[in-house]
């Protein structure tokens, strides 16, 4: 058994993971990340940035890096089938999950990050703060962060009332292709809508096409669909809309799952970020936001309580349980409101988003929050 008592012992690899062991470390904390897979990665995914998780980037160095092999788009331009609606300015860095992740991974490595492969967790011993994996190796820690997704074991283990994983209603289609856009595309149509932006300067785009069914598609990341499929659940659509995919070798389809809110994100001496405390439905952008935000709030608090995790444990969960539970709550909205059916509702809707500017509003909203301020409040 190996001892990481002075440690924090970060259960998970991905983004909240390797953003809160950037973020402690940077405040003098010492962490251990423990990771299933045999190295860092992520299938392929398109992802957005926004500003709120952006300025925390920068604070930890890692924007710019991120910048350098990604993509800033100017405007997003919204339609409906095949019409336009309108465009707006953004502020968003679009890129790739796998990108995200691995520059944040070598910053955590270059601030003297320590990441343990191949240690899939299996309990662990809250009195002792042991923690045990299915290789047989255990370690001791000070605490623990639980960053291991939306099918969390943690969460399952020691927060039981939270309830399981259940589908949302939503199946979504996947895949990164080549193309001359240089804006977000956003298509509204019955039951369904598409996203599609470049991901970096050299024309690969992310393609996501979401609908509204009842019919699952199998639980799994990974699943390979056909794009004959794909264009059935999309065929109201131009088939231009789709052209991004005729240059890539894979396209996926799979299930969005959610959990219900929590009431708490913490007990005794664990911790839970990211999706293992709040998966959301994708319709904002701010999965990985929230990762990220619960990252460096969480570090912030630690650092200025001098490792006194239950009181960071209390103002953690003041900051981040509400905000987490309005992005959550405002998301589902989002998905309603992209793939209204009734024609007068459609009508409605899209003349509000063509005359007024209820689109920026409602980003304003989400990205001007400051989490540092919140701290200071506090």
């Amino acid at each position: 058994m190996t001892d990481y008592s002075s440690h924090i012992g970060i259960i998970g690899g991905g983004i909240a993971g390797l953003t809160a062991g950037c973020a402690l470390r940077l405040q003098g904390i010492e962490t251990v990340v423990f990771e299933r897979a045999h190295e860092i990665s992520e299938y392929g995914a398109g992802i957005s940035i926004s500003p709120n998780a952006l300025r925390l980037l920068k604070k930890l160095d890692i924007k710019d890096e991120l910048i350098k092999s990604s993509f800033i788009p100017k405007s997003a331009v919204f339609n409906h089938l095949n019409k336009k609606l309108r465009d707006i300015h953004t502020e968003v860095v679009t890129s790739s999950r796998q990108k995200l992740i691995q520059v944040i991974y070598n910053k955590y490595i270059e601030l003297g990050g320590e990441v343990i492969f191949e240690h899939e967790y299996v309990n662990l011993n809250q009195d002792t703060c042991e923690i045990s994996f299915n290789n047989g190796h255990s370690y001791v820690v000070k605490h623990i962060l639980a960053c291991d997704g939306i099918r969390s074991s943690i969460r399952q283990q020691y927060f039981s009332s939270s309830g399981e994983p259940v589908y949302s209603g939503y199946s979504a289609w996947r895949g990164i292709g080549l193309s001359s856009s240089k804006q977000v595309q956003f298509y509204f149509g019955p039951g369904s809508h598409i996203v599609s932006y470049p991901i970096d300067d050299e024309g690969r785009t992310s393609f996501v096409g979401v609908i509204k069914t009842k019919e699952s598609a199998g639980d799994s990341w990974k699943m390979k669909g056909s794009k004959a499929d794909l264009l059935e659940d999309f065929k109201n659509y131009d088939e231009n809309v789709f052209s991004i995919l005729d240059s890539t070798a894979d396209i996926y389809k799979w299930d969005i799952y959610v959990r219900p809110p929590l009431k708490s994100m913490c007990t005794k001496n664990i911790t839970l970020l990211g999706d293992a405390a709040h998966p959301m439905v994708p319709f904002l952008g701010q999965g990985g936001c929230m990762a990220i935000e619960d990252a460096y709030t969480f570090a912030a608090l630690a650092g200025r309580s001098s490792s006194d995790y239950k009181n960071t444990q209390i103002l953690y969960q003041k900051i981040r349980l509400k905000r987490n539970n309005k992005i959550h709550a405002t998301s589902m909205m989002q998905g309603k409101l992209n793939h209204i059916e009734n024609s007068v509702l459609v009508f409605l809707r899209n003349l509000i988003l063509k005359y007024t500017p209820i689109i920026s509003i409602r980003l304003r909203g989400i990205w001007d929050y400051d989490v540092d301020e919140e701290i200071k409040q506090l």
